[in-house]
């Protein structure tokens, strides 16, 4: 087997800029000739439909919600980050790119990475364009605080309710190209399988959850955007269906599949067992166990 992460050639600061130049473009005009699918419709998915719309392609985005508003996206609350430095405390992309492979124990692909922390910047200016109420400073300008152990303040974040607020963001331009009509939505519809021509992914399999139809629909291209699957655990704290059905469907068909394990949990939903835990347990939680059992034993 030979593991190829498509990963592009030369320096890493230079991977995706070197990508862009050699990447053959599709003239605006042609654009409304493809059609392009989107399973799921959380902050992936409903971004890349809404993106792909108002670019000028023909999107189907299917959700198994009876509204994309419905997706898991709204349970993350921390924040979102990017390297734009505005409290001046010296972040970088490469500051950001470093502290993000540390936070993944070393084992992200770096590509990947290093391009995440190029276009953080971006995502922020599109999600302000977008009306997400980010938090902000007394002179009006975007807040920042410090989050999840990085080194600098570099989270931008709106209260508790972050996740629910790009979603909406993410939404309400997706119903915008919704109203244009580059961009059809399917709610309440399950994806079951995927169709494979020349091993590349041109069209799916769905049932209608309420009339349990099947049908078909083919497409240039697949674009799986289907959110987490926590759920694969006894214990999780994400929704029922964060389950690894769509994952799983495509690594049926061939898709590579690695470190299913590597998932984001809640350390508090974990119940204490033992030292050997001491990562995924919150201390409070470790100390009010182990005073529980002193209590019991007295």
């Amino acid at each position: 087997m030979i593991l190829d992460g498509k990963s592009p050639s030369g320096p890493l600061a230079e991977k995706w800029d070197k990508r862009q130049q050699e990447m053959k473009l599709v003239n605006p005009a042609n654009k409304r000739k493809y059609k392009i699918i989107v399973v799921g419709t959380g902050l992936a998915g409903a971004s890349a439909a809404a993106t792909l719309g108002e670019l000028g392609y023909n999107v189907e985005a299917f959700c198994y919600q009876d509204s994309p508003r419905r997706g898991h996206s709204i349970a993350a609350q921390g924040g979102i980050n990017a390297a734009k430095n505005y409290p001046n405390d010296g972040d970088s992309i490469f500051r950001l790119f470093y502290d993000t492979i540390k936070g993944g124990d070393f084992r992200s692909r770096e590509a990947n990475v290093y391009r995440l922390a190029q276009v953080s910047n971006n995502i922020i200016d599109q999600c302000v364009a977008q009306g997400v109420p980010f938090a902000r400073d007394y002179a009006g300008y975007l807040d920042n605080r410090s989050f999840g152990g990085a080194q600098v303040s570099r989270t931008f974040y709106a209260r508790g309710q972050t996740g629910q607020q790009l979603l909406l963001g993410a939404y309400s331009a997706l119903s915008r190209q919704i109203k244009a009509g580059t961009v059809k939505l399917h709610s309440r519809s399950e994806m079951l399988d995927i169709v494979i021509v020349n091993n590349e992914a041109k069209g799916i399999i769905v049932r209608d959850m309420i009339t349990g139809r099947i049908e078909s629909f083919a497409a240039d291209a697949v674009c799986l955007c289907t959110g987490g699957y926590a759920n694969v655990f006894y214990l999780s704290t994400n929704a029922m269906g964060s389950n690894v059905t769509a994952a799983y469907r495509a690594y049926k068909k061939g898709a590579y599949f690695a470190n299913p394990c590597y998932t984001q949990i809640h350390p508090t939903c974990i119940p204490v067992s033992g030292d050997h835990q001491s990562k995924l347990t919150l201390p409070h939680v470790r100390v009010s166990q182990k005073r529980w059992q002193g209590m019991g034993a007295s």
